[in-house]
């Protein structure tokens, strides 16, 4: 059975190019792909880096990308079994379950009689509140608002004309087009390679502690990264999260619209 890296040196004679025509083509070290052929890879901190390397060397040689990608990840044992630990259970002892009980009581206690004693009170009299001016580029906005609920408590205003105006204005909103744009923003040095549709490489590079690269999300780029816990997630400037735990691999991660993490 032929490794990845036979398999590799036999697409790239088939085409009668040189470790120098790939390295040029990709811009790949000649040392990477020397040791991609020679199967020299190992599982290590770099082994992301190798992946996205060999996923563009596959692409190029036009060969099974998917099933090379798989058959490298068993030979270098990608996926690393964890120790199991040993976990002490924690023993808690009956008297300190008795004075956390009794402190909760006694501060429910006086929580309760501050309520009774100062905030629940029946008070008749009339309070007046200082308003401050409105300023004058708010006056506009203002009376066009009490203008509006003037005309909606009036009986002369009929429900229906109020629902036209309403669903005209909603389908203006509808016929924008919105363009939603995603942003990867790092937290911390991490390696990052995005792929479009039709694999071609559109960024591959290790970026710098609170880099960004923006890009419309509806281009459902692959990202491929060495650690996902040092990417934050922004949808149109919102921030959503962390595109993965931190220490996590990514592999062809595609980003929709809905993303929370």
């Amino acid at each position: 059975m032929k490794t990845v890296g036979q398999i590799l040196s036999i697409g790239r004679n088939s085409k009668n190019l040189s470790i120098s025509d790939i390295s040029i083509e990709l811009k790949i070290s000649k040392s990477t792909i020397a040791d991609l052929e020679n199967d020299n890879i190992k599982n290590n901190p770099d082994i992301i880096f190798n992946i996205g390397h060999l996923r563009s060397y596959s692409n190029f040689l036009e060969l099974d990308t998917d099933t090379i990608i798989k058959k490298f990840k068993d030979e270098v044992s990608f996926n690393i079994k964890e120790e199991k630990k040993n976990i002490t259970p924690i023993v808690e002892n009956n008297f300190f379950k008795i004075e956390k009980f009794f402190a909760a009581s006694i501060i429910l206690v006086i929580f309760t009689s501050f309520y009774f004693l100062f905030v629940d009170q029946n008070d008749n009299e009339i309070n007046f509140a200082l308003i401050p001016d409105i300023p004058e580029s708010l006056e506009p906005i203002v009376e066009k608002a009490n203008t509006f609920d003037n005309l909606s408590q009036s009986s002369d205003i009929k429900k229906t004309d109020f629902m036209n105006t309403s669903s005209a204005v909603a389908s203006i909103e509808t016929n924008e087009k919105v363009t939603t744009v995603a942003t990867l923003k790092m937290l911390n040095p991490t390696w990052v390679q995005l792929r479009d549709k039709e694999d071609n490489i559109i960024l591959s590079k290790l970026m710098d502690k609170d880099e960004e690269f923006s890009y419309e999300l509806k281009l459902n780029y692959n990202i491929t990264a060495g650690n996902a816990g040092n990417i934050l997630v922004l949808i149109d400037n919102e921030v959503r999260g962390k595109i993965g735990k931190y220490g996590d691999i990514l592999d062809s991660f595609v980003l929709y619209k809905d993303f929370t993490n």
